[in-house]
């Protein structure tokens, strides 16, 4: 386990259809944040909600959400983040679940973490390069 800054920019919902009779209203996302992290450690995380803002079917929420949590490294438990969308009727009265989504936070995770290496690497090299010609083991084209 490492404890990692999480941060995403949340920009809207599109093309959303309302379980029941009524038209969606007032969307919004929660974030299951438990859903990453062993029974053990949940205890210590709670649930990120975004404001429900703009009405309709397309919603934009525009809400940044920063966390930090305890996720495994180990690519054999790659951590998902599970999230629910629901609809704000009647001023809150009336909370129904429109649909769920994961995002598979250990997955962006190791290819964030193998593009930082390929890059490093590719700085390296061009360091190297560069001594050369400065010491002068290397011609100038």
């Amino acid at each position: 386990m490492k404890e990692f800054g999480v941060g995403m920019n949340i920009l809207g919902l599109r093309g959303l259809q309302s379980p029941g009779v009524l038209p969606v209203k007032k969307a919004f996302l929660q974030f299951n944040l438990k859903s990453m992290v062993p029974p053990a450690l949940g205890t210590n995380l709670s649930n990120i909600r975004t404001e429900p803002k703009m009405a309709g079917s397309d919603p934009t929420l525009n809400t940044l959400l920063e966390f930090n949590a305890p996720l495994p490294v180990d690519i054999l438990f790659c951590p998902r983040l599970s999230c629910q969308v629901f609809d704000n009727i009647a001023m809150g009265l009336s909370q129904p679940m429109i649909g769920t989504f994961v995002i598979p936070i250990g997955d962006l995770m190791h290819d964030l973490a193998k593009e930082r290496e390929e890059e490093t690497d590719a700085l390296t090299n061009v360091v190297t390069e560069v001594r050369k010609f400065v010491t002068g083991e290397l011609m100038a084209a």
